[in-house]
């Protein structure tokens, strides 16, 4: 686990009406608040914009903070499930060679491109839908409130000076080596679960003899028409002929 902001005010870096500039971080912010029109999103940036959040803390899965709140003490946290290592680790193998996903995998920029592969062609993205995130707060209210908005506005804004975090908290920090298992090692069979056998092939008998045209004889006639005769018919004498070439 890593604190932000060793308990201090996690302070906005930029004045402007919205919070959160990159893509990365605008996704984020959408993502947690929902509607950032409704009164709960408002007063969530009055609270980020004055300092009020604080001992902010990443670890892979989970998102927390404190928010003072008119001199009470908010909890609030955001969860989502990391990405799958295997994933991350396919992830990274694809941006190689290409210096704006390299820098994004790496956590220096935000990218609008790494985001799309994570989300289309792994359907992992690096910012998870609204549905797929769990907030909580100990105020108790439902929905997203006050407390969870100005967390996230907060951590918003952080990702802006600090892209890593949203890595940090996604699980995508391994590089690729470390996080693909080796091929060389097969993967451990969970605890109880059956390893399935072939038994023994059975032994084939010599192979009996067919007649030539047996297969045109098996299919019928072709309804195609060669001379008078249809061309199933013409072509047994073929078969013949390259019957009696291979004796």
């Amino acid at each position: 686990m890593s604190v932000l902001d060793d308990g201090r005010p996690l302070r906005i870096a930029t004045e402007r009406d919205r919070i959160g500039q990159g893509p990365w971080a605008r996704l984020f912010a959408s993502a947690v608040v929902g509607d950032e029109g409704s009164s709960s999103a408002e007063s969530g940036r009055s609270l980020a914009r004055n300092g009020r959040v604080h001992t902010v803390t990443v670890t892979e899965g989970v998102l927390g903070g404190r928010v003072d709140d008119d001199g009470v003490e908010q909890t609030a946290e955001i969860a989502a499930d990391p990405v799958p290592p295997r994933i991350w680790a396919a992830a990274t193998r694809s941006a190689r060679g290409n210096p704006q996903l390299e820098a994004a995998v790496a956590g220096r920029s935000q990218s609008v491109q790494l985001e799309h592969v994570m989300a289309v062609d792994w359907e992992e993205p690096l910012v998870p839908a609204t549905r797929s995130l769990r907030r909580t707060c100990s105020c108790g209210r439902p929905g997203t409130c006050a407390h969870l908005a100005a967390l996230a506005y907060a951590l918003a804004d952080r990702i802006d000076r600090e892209p890593s975090l949203l890595l940090r908290w996604r699980g995508c920090t391994e590089p690729a080596e470390q996080a693909e298992p080796s091929s060389a090692e097969p993967e451990p069979i969970a605890s109880g679960e059956e390893v399935w056998e072939a038994g023994p092939l059975p032994h084939l008998g010599p192979a009996r003899p067919l007649p030539p045209a047996a297969v045109l004889k098996r299919l019928g006639k072709s309804g195609i028409q060669v001379g008078a005769k249809d061309l199933a018919e013409v072509l047994e004498r073929a078969y013949a002929s390259f019957a009696s070439l291979k004796e």
